[in-house]
């Protein structure tokens, strides 16, 4: 059974476009039965100012020494190959990865890889419904723990646990979860082969 990648992004501001970056990124790799299998974060050097540091708290010199997008684009790949990237509000997450990554000169297919957002599971999972579908108001009304809120491992993690939570929710309805349609295409996604190599710098996790 495909597993899943679930992630969370901290970056510059809200438009790859407009020449935002990825500041931080932090994965937490779950199987087909949401059970752990390893996690790994890191700062990320975007090659321009950090942005907002009153929201993420990261600085210029915290990343200094930090590895690029494109030194860590091989380690991600392989990391998201055959899983479905669970985030929440993945509508903001999945483009901009998809768009950091072209960026990198990842060579990725037309069609964007597959992705659960757990901020829109929630609108239809949650009863009673929370204050905002906000990730610290899901949790608090789910009892997930969110520690270390905007730090992307931080965020990963609890996205996860929630992302379990509504694993045991969906176990109880009748048909599949809502997700369960995009696990196959995301185990077929034609993710490149043979980008990890000798110019991998290593992580650089918040301290």
């Amino acid at each position: 059974m495909p597993g899943y990648a679930v992630l969370d992004l901290e970056t510059t501001g809200f438009s790859p476009r407009r020449g935002d970056r990825i500041v931080e990124i932090g994965v937490v790799l779950l199987d087909g039965r949401g059970r752990g299998q390893g996690e790994w974060g890191t700062l990320v050097q975007p090659g321009r100012s950090v942005g907002a540091t009153a929201v993420h708290r990261i600085t210029e010199q915290d990343v200094a020494g930090a590895p690029t997008m494109e030194q860590i684009a091989g380690r991600l790949v392989e990391q998201l190959r055959g899983r479905l990237v669970v985030a929440h509000n993945a509508s903001f997450d999945v483009p901009f990865l998809d768009a950091e990554l072209r960026r990198a000169g990842v060579p990725l297919p037309g069609p964007m890889m597959p992705r659960a957002c757990t901020m829109r599971l929630g609108r239809a999972l949650l009863r009673p419904r929370p204050a905002t579908f906000k990730l610290a108001d899901c949790c608090r009304a789910t009892g997930v723990g969110l520690h270390h809120a905007h730090s992307a491992l931080g965020d990963a993690r609890a996205t996860a646990e929630l992302f379990r939570v509504y694993m045991g929710i969906t176990d109880g309805l009748d048909g599949p979860a809502p997700w369960e349609r995009d696990l196959g295409p995301a185990e077929d996604y034609p993710w490149p082969v043979g980008l990890v190599g000798p110019d991998d710098a290593p992580l650089l996790p918040r301290p």
